[in-house]
């Protein structure tokens, strides 16, 4: 069976798979990007952006990531016939947020061409996998079901909040909020949004029982919506040792 041939029957299938699994959320595309297959559901998570067969899918130049980027993948598919993984941050569902894509090279067992590009999204459903195990492990609490505006937080605290539950220390939070407002932030004025905000809201006496007690209310499964840029983080093997 010639490459079209194989094309052509493999689409069919896909097309009737769609019918049996309403949920089915699935793009195919050729090494170039064409789009030769899409599911009703990936079509209704992009947007307003319209989804043709025929038609090139190209994500806009955005937040950090360029179409270059999906260039570049794509061709790293076909040549090394190997999928390839990603945590992506933009529209999805209705919102910006962050999913995960898994492209796969199609390849015609005759002639061993990678004729076209299986493409899948899916919704995180957690953010740090330390914490899930912690929890498994009984370390931490399961998260209290717990209304958190009732704590009115500012967009400077959801920030702080969610950089010291990735482990970072107060210089490090500087750091990196300087760069996301694109001024001068010193340790000095994260230390006193920890002391006099923050330690405060959630009758923490230190810092390690904050850290403590917003793991217990689940903030390690929050991120707030000023820090999601359009990226696209390529995921490795996770390693046991």
């Amino acid at each position: 069976m010639n490459d079209q041939e194989y094309l052509a029957k493999l689409i069919s299938l896909y097309e009737q798979l769609e019918g049996m699994l309403p949920y089915f959320r699935a793009i195919i595309t050729d090494p170039n990007g064409t789009i030769l297959f899409c599911s009703k559901m990936y079509q209704s998570s992009r947007d307003k952006e319209i989804l043709e067969v025929g038609s090139k899918v190209m994500p806009e130049k955005s937040g950090k990531y360029a179409p270059e980027e999906s260039i570049k993948e794509w061709k790293n598919i076909v040549e090394t016939k190997k999928p390839q993984h990603a945590i992506n941050v933009n529209y999805f569902d209705g919102k910006i947020q962050p999913f995960i894509t898994a492209k796969y090279p199609i390849i015609n067992q005759t002639t061993g061409n990678v004729i076209a590009i299986y493409n899948i999204r899916q919704e995180v459903k957690f953010t740090t996998i330390q914490h899930q195990l912690m929890r498994a492990l009984e370390i931490y609490d399961e998260p209290q079901d717990v209304d958190i505006s009732q704590y009115k937080l500012t967009t400077r605290e959801k920030q702080i909040i969610f950089l010291l539950l990735g482990g970072l220390c107060s210089r490090e939070i500087a750091t990196i909020l300087s760069k996301v407002d694109g001024k001068n932030i010193s340790s000095r004025t994260i230390d006193n949004i920890f002391t006099n905000q923050l330690r405060p809201k959630f009758n923490a006496f230190s810092r390690e029982d904050l850290y403590a007690k917003l793991i217990k209310l689940g903030f390690d499964k929050m991120i707030p919506k000023d820090l999601l840029i359009n990226i696209k983080i390529p995921l490795q093997n996770i390693l046991t040792y």
